[in-house]
């Protein structure tokens, strides 16, 4: 079954990834993305810009990522983030996010990574790094099995 924010996410057809070195651009920089009609972010693992929007920026659906273990998606949880993306399958992560209720976008390359992920009930994953994997003519021929 898919979550309210997860369905957010897929109607708004895109993730803009948001990467802020200065965690006082994150409230105006979310404002922003709301007033655009982008009510989304994925932070780039920042504790402090997921703070900062999550807590500021009413409307807006935060995400964590880059996430690499269970310890950053529970640090990522207690800031505001509702979502998890990871770079790679990673069963654990994978895991905490399922048995606590947060929607996780593992990130997958192969058609084993997204067996694996579907698997585990997960409906929605992330194509990635794309350019390298030679990205729409692999995603086309990976929606045939994996429509």
């Amino acid at each position: 079954m898919i979550s309210k924010n997860m369905q957010t996410i897929l109607d708004i057809g895109l993730v803009p990834l948001i990467v802020l070195d200065d965690a006082a651009q994150a409230v105006p920089f979310g404002q922003a993305l709301v007033a655009g009609g982008i009510p989304l972010a994925e932070v780039t693992f920042r504790l402090d810009t997921i703070r900062a929007m999550a807590q500021h920026v009413p409307g807006l659906i935060v995400g964590a990522g880059t996430v690499h273990n269970v310890a950053q998606a529970e640090a990522a949880v207690r800031a505001g983030a509702t979502f998890i993306v990871t770079p790679a399958f990673n069963p654990a992560v994978t895991e905490w996010c399922l048995r606590n209720h947060i929607d996780i976008l593992p990130g997958t390359v192969s058609p084993a990574d997204i067996e694996a992920a579907n698997g585990m009930g997960i409906e929605v994953c992330k194509f990635f790094p794309a350019a390298a994997y030679g990205g729409v003519k692999t995603l086309k021929a990976l929606a045939g099995p994996f429509g």
